[in-house]
């Protein structure tokens, strides 16, 4: 799919943004001799972004779902920051259902508004299968322990036999190309006025970062909890959403592309 020009005044702020990318050489794709997938191509990387039935109606009466929120224009945004980043061939992003047969063509998945969702058999059935060939799914934009309780029992019904466990900072993925001490918090713009910055119960937790890994110890499933990096990169732009906060979102979807690619 094909995404309209930035206007000039939009497109001069992320390049600011873009440009506290890229104070080091371009990053180069392993071989494929270096990684454990069986479906992907090593250089060729294409942004899914998760398309859902809603389970509590239209959103924001656009007539889109909550797979929708930020779209197109954080995907969008992503992709010119992997551009600037690295060598990796960048396709166009898609929006994807999980029963699409073009699911396999792709290596990394984005989720996000997770918090009510409920998988059907054949969904469930599709993401398993994606997952354990080599897929990478990432979750964001849930917050609170009813929204986690949701997403938790989903991925239960994907993973019976697996444990969701906390990411450690030493853990590859927060030092594959940037290096982060800590899991940094980015706010979605509706929390940057709460206390905490957190949405709902959320500041009883913190922000987290948890996984599901297969039996060769790769991260599978990476959940962005009580954060939501979509709107630091939707609002790279906006003036009211802190820039160091859209910095820190595309930094870390830099880390977890080259993660899904090299792993």
């Amino acid at each position: 799919m094909k995404y309209a020009r930035l206007p000039k005044c939009i497109g001069m702020a992320l390049a600011v943004c873009l440009a506290c990318l890229t104070g080091v050489a371009l990053w180069t794709a392993r071989g494929s001799g270096d990684s454990g997938h069986d479906l992907f191509l090593r250089n060729d990387f294409t942004f899914g972004r998760v398309v859902y039935q809603n389970s509590g109606g239209f959103y924001r009466g656009w007539g889109w779902g909550r797979w929708s929120v930020d779209f197109p224009s954080a995907d969008a945004n992503v992709i010119r920051a992997l551009r600037a980043t690295t060598s990796l061939k960048i396709n166009e992003p898609k929006a994807v259902e999980l029963t699409d047969p073009d699911l396999f063509d792709i290596p990394f998945l984005y989720i996000l508004e997770v918090g009510s969702l409920q998988f059907s058999q054949e969904e469930v059935d599709a993401l398993r299968e994606y997952l354990l060939r080599g897929g990478f799914l990432m979750v964001d934009d849930f917050h609170g322990s009813r929204q986690w309780a949701v997403w938790e029992s989903q991925m239960k019904r994907v993973f019976p036999e697996r444990n969701i466990e906390e990411v450690p900072a030493g853990h590859a993925i927060f030092h594959c190309y940037y290096d982060f001490d800590e899991y940094p918090l980015v706010p979605g713009t509706a929390a940057l006025w709460r206390p905490g910055n957190y949405e709902r119960d959320g500041a009883l937790y913190g922000h987290r970062l948890r996984g599901i890994t297969d039996d060769n110890g790769r991260l599978m499933v990476l959940m962005n909890w009580n954060a939501d990096l979509g709107d630091g990169w939707e609002h790279a732009a906006d003036p009211g959403y802190p820039r160091a906060y859209s910095v820190i979102a595309y930094r870390l979807a830099v880390n977890y592309a080259i993660y899904a690619m090299t792993h």
